[in-house]
């Protein structure tokens, strides 16, 4: 009841709507975690609710207390794993048009982001299968993820399994990605 509350006072801010399914797994010893299920996410415009930006079976939020604390101004997050989720990229980018100009600050991850049996839709394809896993965010410092997944375009098929690095979060001057990606069509298969 309390997590319905608190969405309540945030989609306005967020011009989001956020729905989940089933009983709210939480913990508040050690890093405070909150897990729901069937979770969807779209757009609070009038004709948008029937085509979510975000679905996923399973979602987890961990987040300090210090974040919790502060009311977010001190944005810092623990962990955020995502099970069998699929964006919708063109919704979720007119909703960012939409919003005002914030700071671009990017939060710190302290633990991590994994996501697995994912699902990214674009305009004319998308990537199933996707996993991904980064095991810290941090603007300042290098990161290093793996990520992977099937891309479909039309008759294209690229599978492609990449661990990706890059000097920085924020500015970065240099990105590396080393792995396999395969191109495959009728016509043949190039690896």
């Amino acid at each position: 009841r309390a997590l319905r509350l608190v969405l309540a006072r945030l989609e306005p801010t967020l011009g989001l709507r956020i729905t989940f399914e089933g009983d709210v797994e939480y913990r508040l010893r050690g890093t405070p975690q909150l897990v729901v299920r069937d979770v969807r996410i779209a757009s609070a415009g009038p004709d948008t609710f029937d085509a979510p930006m975000l679905q996923a079976e399973r979602m987890l939020l961990s987040l300090p207390w210090k974040t919790i604390r502060s009311r977010g101004a001190d944005l810092e997050i623990s962990r955020v794993e995502l099970d069998a989720p699929r964006l919708h990229l063109p919704s979720l980018l007119r909703w960012l048009d939409a919003r005002p100009p914030g700071d671009g600050k990017v939060p710190t991850i302290t633990d991590g982001v994994r996501i697995v049996r994912g699902r990214l839709d674009g305009d004319g394809w998308r990537i199933d299968g996707l996993a991904f896993d980064l095991p810290a965010l941090h603007a300042d410092r290098a990161i290093d993820a793996q990520i992977g997944g099937t891309v479909h375009l039309d008759a294209l098929q690229a599978p492609f399994r990449l661990r990706l690095h890059a000097d920085r979060a924020v500015d970065a001057r240099a990105l590396q990605a080393r792995g396999t990606l395969a191109l495959i069509h009728s016509s043949g298969r190039l690896d």
